[in-house]
């Protein structure tokens, strides 16, 4: 095709992320959630999303490790619907971090 779809089915991608941030406002869908988790010394780190603006929306995923190590996960999200926006809130602790990207229509 000439949008170089070749499997009819795209979507906007947030790009990689390591903090908090609006992703998009207005009607849309969730497809899915990558995560990269590096937790050391116990530190917890956490995802959440939320259908709104800001944290203050209904969450719709939360993802969180307190296990030391690597932790590369996917969340297919089968395009739940969000009415207001979608919402990242990353929260680390100690030393260990978040790296996720949010696919999304």
């Amino acid at each position: 095709s000439e949008t170089g779809d070749t499997m009819g089915y795209s979507c906007r991608s947030s790009g990689v992320l390591g903090a908090s941030k609006l992703i998009v406002t207005g009607r849309t869908k969730l497809v899915s959630i990558h995560a990269a988790l590096f937790v050391t010394g116990g530190d917890a780190v956490t995802i959440n999303v939320f259908d709104g603006t800001d944290n203050t929306g209904t969450k719709i995923a939360m993802i969180s490790s307190a296990t030391n190590g690597y932790h590369n996960l996917e969340y297919d999200m089968h395009g739940v619907l969000c009415n207001t926006g979608l919402f990242l809130e990353v929260a680390e602790a100690g030393s260990s971090t978040v790296n996720v990207s949010i696919e999304f229509n």
